[in-house]
């Protein structure tokens, strides 16, 4: 073992240059692999753990107090399918906070700090201070993504009032510590919550319920809306209002509060599986290269008496080294980057991830990546068992050893510089292979680079898209008392408006499974197309089902579904599916004529506006209610809630998609260092004749890295034209969880081709650079050795 050691260290000693390069793919590959299972595995469970932490229930229900009546507290407390429950009363409203530079209306659930639950609790996130007058206990969310610290006021601008608080502390609780969760809850020290509600007087008061459920789906949500809701039953309007009925399950929670964290861990490791066999083509590489170059010191070592399997054990212990070594650095530095990923994560999940050392993942993937390195090595190496000492020690050289002489000088036409750059690399085809399936792999990996940083950077409209809401800039929430086809007419020919329709929702059950139905007069002039197989309904008995849900039901387009309202059923026919991380995917589209045949009573509330391009929505919202605000519940400015929603989002993956470009070019660099450097010491002796001969410094560059561009050119066209073909189909299997079933992300071919050409012409000047050290070398030296 001594000696094997003894042999692997000089080699490494011997090959510096080669060995640090080879060091730090693997610890991009260590840091990658271990960062992304680490997100992938331990975030999602983080979020179980907080649940399971804070006892935090199946369901909530949160209504307006005055609906809150005695039948529908019997109605929850005597249903067979909730198994505990605790109510409690809270100041549920809207209300605008200044939020990083800029002003943000929430939905806010101001709760009693004082008062004890028995489920569904909340704690702190970090260090908390003694109360005062007026203070708030508020979302971590609020610290990472708003920009409040300890101490800072925090003005809540209500309808009628507008209160000042002093946060005292940070908050977590499963249901109300995220945008995505609809309800930010807040707690407030006994004292101020009383003088809170002295205040704001009952207007705002609320009733909460946290319940568990035996079988966790919306049949009690349906009960309890039916009888608060008993003039509208089943319709919902598509903005969520404090002045009805309001609730979530804990398992739509764990989706939107985790999914980005999913989607980007799986890019990540995707990523980072491929820089890992990018890794071991080097390795590869690297043996065979040895191989040749050492023929002659390993005649001798057979020589002298050492076997084949020492010698191939010495190599394999030399990679495995080299690997153990890279692989260790980059899962140690993967974990100072769990910090970073935390705040990234924490704008769109409000939770503070603490992750510590992961024993069992980065073992599974410190021992993955060294069993895969041994394997490699030992069949690399095994050509040196078929090696005769006699052979060995003439460089190789057998009685015939004659290659082609590809493209002849005399016969060739051209410059002789690039001349001879193509004969390089047509000699050296193993060579040439392996440099074009390492920059077909990572222009693959690097096109979704560039298709996510475009599709949340440069043209977001797809990006905006892929919720499957509708992206109108307005919406009003219709009076069902107000005058409605006059109000419709009235909207319709205001200044800057492009066209209005109605797009409700309306609670249904489809085969024994609560969904939320879409419904529209006409889907043709919808705006958002959420169809990705078959079409929309254009008759009354028609429904679109979406693909989640259709998987669930085993349906098909085709088939035909019951739904269900109440006491009255129909008969629908599947004419297509749709997808959406709206809702989880619990959805289904209807034509207005088709709902009415379940019920009768549904009304159209929900009036999407569609403004002139250049339009102010806000302008147009304040305009809006100042002319009809008697006729209209509500009006949400669309614009605002898509940019601030999406924002966050927008900042993870466009950060993602230009780490994982940078670090494309990263390896392409080491990868070609690696390379060229082995051309450069392999072929010394070539290149000092061709010296002793008149050729410049700067010619001999120019030939090396032009036997290089043709495979780096053919590499990048391959991966990038793969990329573009596969980027959407596998995007859509990573985010088929949320609803995606087939994405349809802007793939912009010219910005694809533009980094292309720019990895074409960083390695062509990384060539130079590298090949600059040929100005060492030494007519003389090299041709008298």
């Amino acid at each position: 073992m001594r000696k094997l050691a003894m042999l692997s260290f000089a080699n490494i000693r011997k090959t510096k240059g080669h060995t640090v390069s080879l060091l730090l793919m693997f610890l991009i590959a260590g840091l990658l692999l271990n960062a992304g299972s680490l997100v992938f595995v331990n975030f999602g469970s983080f979020f179980e753990k907080v649940t399971k932490e804070l006892k935090t229930t199946d369901v909530y229900y949160i209504m307006p107090s005055h609906l809150y009546n005695g039948e529908v507290d019997k109605y929850i407390r005597n249903n067979k399918n909730v198994s505990n429950m605790q109510k409690e009363e809270v100041i549920w409203a809207q209300a605008s906070i200044p939020y990083n530079d800029d002003t943000r209306e929430i939905s806010f659930i101001l709760n009693d700090a004082d008062k004890e639950r028995d489920f569904s609790k909340w704690k702190f996130v970090g260090e908390h201070l003694p109360p005062d007058s007026m203070s708030i206990y508020v979302p971590y969310l609020l610290n990472i993504d708003g920009g409040y610290k300890l101490n800072d006021k925090v003005k809540m601008k209500f309808d009628d009032a507008a209160l000042t608080f002093t946060i005292k502390g940070f908050t977590e609780d499963a249901f109300f510590s995220s945008l995505d969760t609809i309800n930010l809850g807040t707690y407030l020290p006994h004292e101020t919550y009383e003088k809170v509600v002295q205040k704001l007087g009952d207007k705002y008061s609320a009733t909460l319920i946290f319940a568990d459920l035996d079988k966790v789906n919306n049949e009690v949500e349906t009960g309890i809306r039916e009888l608060v809701q008993p003039d509208q039953k089943a319709t919902l309007s598509m903005v969520e209002d404090t002045r009805t009925l309001s609730s979530s399950d804990i398992e739509l929670l764990r989706t939107s509060r985790t999914f980005m964290s999913s989607m980007a861990s799986v890019m990540a490791m995707a990523f980072a599986f491929i820089i890992a066999i990018v890794c071991l083509i080097v390795v590869r590489f690297r043996i065979g290269n040895s191989i040749e170059e050492d023929m002659s010191k390993i005649g001798s070592l057979r020589a002298i008496g050492y076997t084949s399997r020492q010698i191939i054990l010495s190599i394999v212990m030399q990679y495995m080294l080299i690997a153990l070594v890279g692989s260790i650095a980059g899962i140690s530095l993967s974990y100072l980057t769990t910090p970073i990923l935390s705040d990234i994560f924490a704008h769109q999940s409000g939770l503070m991830w603490v992750q510590g050392f992961d024993g069992a993942i980065s073992s599974i993937i410190l021992s993955a990546i060294l069993f895969v390195v041994i394997i490699v090595s030992f069949i690399s190496s095994g050509r040196i068992r078929k090696l005769n000492p006699i052979v060995a020690l003439r460089g190789g050289i057998t009685t015939h050893n004659f290659r082609k002489n590809y493209l002849p000088l005399h016969k060739s036409i051209g410059s002789l510089p690039v001349v001879l750059g193509f004969k390089s690399m047509l000699q050296s085809r193993k060579h040439s292979f392996m440099i074009g399936v390492i920059l077909a792999a990572v222009s693959f990996a690097s096109t979704f680079g560039a298709v996510m940083f475009y599709n949340t950077v440069i043209d977001t409209q797809a990006f905006a898209k892929t919720p499957g809401i509708e992206l109108s800039n307005a919406v009003a929430i219709l009076n069902s008392d107000a005058e409605q086809p006059k109000l419709v007419d009235n909207i319709k020919n205001m200044k800057n408006v492009r066209k209005v329709q109605y797009i409700d929702e309306s609670k249904v059950k489809i085969e024994n499974y609560d969904v939320t139905a879409y419904v529209m007069e006409d889907f043709s002039t919808k705006e958002t197309n959420t169809v990705f197989k078959g079409r929309y309904p254009l008759h009354s008995n028609e429904v679109v089902l979406a693909g989640i849900l259709a998987d669930k039901m085993d349906k098909k387009i085709g088939d035909r579904v019951m739904i269900k309202v109440g006491a009255k059923q129909a008969e629908y026919m599947i004419t297509g599916l749709s997808q959406g991380a709206n809702m989880g995917g619990m959805n289904a589209s209807i034509r207005w004529d088709g709902i009415l045949k379940v019920n009768p009573d549904f009304k159209q509330q929900s009036l999407q506006i569609y403004l002139n391009k250049n339009s102010k929505a806000d302008e147009f919202v304040n305009k809006l209610e100042s002319d009809y605000g008697d006729s209209i519940v509500t009006s949400v400015d669309m614009d605002k809630i898509m940019d601030d929603g999406m924002g966050m989002y927008i900042s993870i993956v466009s950060k993602l998609g230009m780490g994982m470009m940078v670090i494309t070019i990263v390896v392409v660099i080491l990868v070609l260092y690696f390379v060229i450097i082995s051309s450069v010491i392999r072929k010394k002796r070539e290149l000092g004749i061709q010296k002793a001969i008149g050729f410049t410094t700067f010619q001999l560059m120019n030939q090396l890295s032009l036997g290089f561009l043709p495979p780096i050119i053919i590499g990048v066209l391959f991966g990038s034209a793969v990329g573009i073909t596969l980027t959407n189909p596998l995007m859509s299997v990573a985010m088929r969880a949320m609803g995606i079933m087939k994405a349809q992300f802007v793939i912009a071919t010219s910005w694809i081709s533009l980094f292309g050409v720019a990895l074409v012409v960083v390695s062509y000047c990384t060539s130079m650079l590298i090949t600059y050290r040929i100005r060492k070398i030494s007519a003389y030296a090299l041709v008298s050795e």
